[in-house]
């Protein structure tokens, strides 16, 4: 009989600046449940309350909380933080003042890997991370057969993006840095209706699950995303902890963090 194939399941918060109580919410249902959970947090917009808390986190649950950074101080210029209109210098800049706030913040408890603000960045973004030492970035793998095809033309020709377009590079490392490449697949949104706010159409349960199934035929290290402060209501709690209590009922299921997927496959 052959062997069940097993999956790595990562949860990932974005957009982490303020203690607020839906970033509580949205925190409990993982930790109570004993599930890693990794905080994106933007180093300009951090406020104190909110260190203090994630450092008490991973004081109390260190192989549970990962720190990680988002950006700098989520800025939108022209299409994002990182956008065409940033020159190298001040990529470079903005990146190497977050990456040593958040140093200075949590020391050691820092984990120097990057998501991008907007998801939009270009090859100065990754020159910029790579030349400042950040060991994981992360980008996002779309199963679609065509953008499968394309990810594919990348791999062999060794580009991190064609025509401006990214290639993912999911649990590879990206061509020319030393950088390893784990990037996000599932999102409870659907679609944003605003940059900074709170108002959003989400995903049904039924709907996640059938991506959760499409993505699983490609890819066995799964990385679903949550933005705290849309899940405002017990609608949008209620199906964070729907899709966490499935995906604990599967054996074929584990749960895991980027700094351990990261241990098991640097260089």
């Amino acid at each position: 009989m052959s062997k069940q194939k097993q999956y790595r399941i990562l949860f990932r918060i974005d957009d982490v600046n303020s203690l607020t109580k839906e970033l509580k919410n949205v925190s409990e249902i993982f930790l109570q449940r004993k599930i890693p959970i990794t905080y994106a947090v933007e180093p300009r917009n951090v406020t104190d309350k909110c260190v203090s808390w994630l450092k008490n986190l991973k004081q109390e649950m260190p192989e549970l909380i990962g720190i990680t950074q988002h950006g700098w101080d989520h800025s939108k210029y022209q299409t994002g933080e990182f956008d065409n209109t940033r020159t190298f210098e001040e990529q470079f800049g903005d990146l190497k003042r977050g990456r040593n706030r958040l140093k200075e913040l949590f020391g050691e408890d820092f984990f120097p890997m990057l998501t991008i603000p907007f998801g939009v960045f270009n090859r100065d973004t990754i020159r910029a991370a790579d030349q400042l030492g950040f060991r994981v970035f992360c980008i996002h793998f779309n199963y679609r057969l065509s953008r499968r095809l394309f990810y594919k033309l990348g791999h062999t020709f060794g580009k991190i993006q064609i025509f401006g377009k990214k290639v993912s590079n999911h649990m590879r490392y990206m061509p020319g840095t030393n950088m390893f490449e784990i990037d996000s697949a599932l999102s409870f949104v659907k679609k944003y209706k605003d940059d900074y706010g709170t108002e959003c159409s989400m995903y049904a349960f039924e709907e996640m699950m059938v991506d959760f199934a499409k993505f699983q035929k490609y890819i066995t290290t799964i990385v679903i995303l949550l933005h705290h402060r849309y899940h405002c209501n017990k609608e949008s709690l209620n199906l964070v902890k729907r899709v966490v209590e499935e995906l604990e009922k599967r054996p074929e299921v584990a749960f895991s963090s980027y700094s351990q997927v990261y241990r098991e496959h640097k260089g």
